[in-house]
């Protein structure tokens, strides 16, 4: 394949939403153009920001126009906007990264080998590293997988989200069928879209920290704890009335899952009342 098919047909659409992203984003993209893989495109959504994200993502565009799209929509929210991208994507895989996480350089190609090694994987998740405002490492590895992890993964996802959306790739074909991202969520809005991809496919995880997941106080799961916790609720009541008896066989799990909410509001509205 040439590199003027690989622009016209690219094997991997890399998704990017885009609000009051300025500080991050080109780091972010970046990250991107550093892959070994180089069979790719991205489509950067800009989600109505009023800072300086546009100008940013127009300049990248304006570098490499067969490799960078923007698309600028009045703001509507994360799932919208990974909704509007996806229906432009060309390529056969979607890659999801948000707008201040980074990737390590060899991230694309291994989960291209994963998908070419078995032709029956639906989903490809890697383990991540959190990095703080500056970009240095505070922890690698932060997950710790176990084999109920790989394979069919819909129980164990239901009671411990456990796949970082940034590390995600799938077959376009797989995100159609699960009619993408629920827009009425804004923070649970991945827990919710994975559950229905993984729901009757296969899943695998590459054990090394290939997403560079960014921590910083303004990042939503530190400043809207509550309604986290409101629209993760919403998600397991429906599939509490979609599997009433996988939920009554679990119900000490579904108990442990909601005190997990409870905990993290009692150590974020502390901090939220010091300031």
């Amino acid at each position: 394949m040439t590199p003027d098919t690989q622009q016209q047909n690219p094997r991997i659409s890399i998704i990017i939403p885009v609000y009051n992203g300025e500080r991050y984003i080109a780091q972010t993209i970046e990250s991107v153009i550093a892959q070994t893989e180089k069979n790719w495109e991205i489509i950067a959504v800009n989600d109505g920001s009023p800072d300086g994200s546009l100008a940013i993502l127009n300049r990248y565009a304006e570098k490499m126009p067969d490799r960078i799209r923007v698309i600028s929509v009045k703001n509507g929210g994360v799932s919208s906007a990974r909704n509007t991208a996806v229906a432009a994507a060309r390529g056969t895989f979607i890659a999801f990264l948000d707008q201040d996480d980074l990737w390590a350089p060899e991230k694309l190609r291994r989960q291209l080998e994963m998908f070419s090694a078995n032709p029956r994987l639906g989903i490809s998740f890697t383990n991540e590293a959190l990095i703080d405002s500056n970009g240095k490492v505070l922890r690698q590895d932060v997950l710790k997988f176990v084999k109920e992890q790989r394979g069919h993964v819909f129980e164990s996802l239901v009671f411990d989200n456990f796949i970082p959306i940034s590390s995600v790739m799938l077959r376009k074909e797989l995100f159609n069928r699960t009619g993408g991202f629920n827009p009425a969520y804004v923070l649970a809005e991945d827990y919710d879209f994975l559950l229905k991809a993984v729901r009757d496919e296969i899943a695998d995880y590459i054990d090394e920290p290939l997403l560079l997941y960014r921590v910083h106080g303004k990042s939503g799961t530190y400043t809207k704890v509550a309604r986290l916790t409101a629209e993760a609720c919403s998600v397991l009541n429906y599939w509490k009335r979609e599997k009433p008896e996988f939920f009554r066989r679990n119900f000490v799990r579904y108990l442990i899952f909601r005190l997990k909410f409870v905990i993290l509001k009692i150590k974020v509205y502390p901090k939220k009342i010091r300031k």
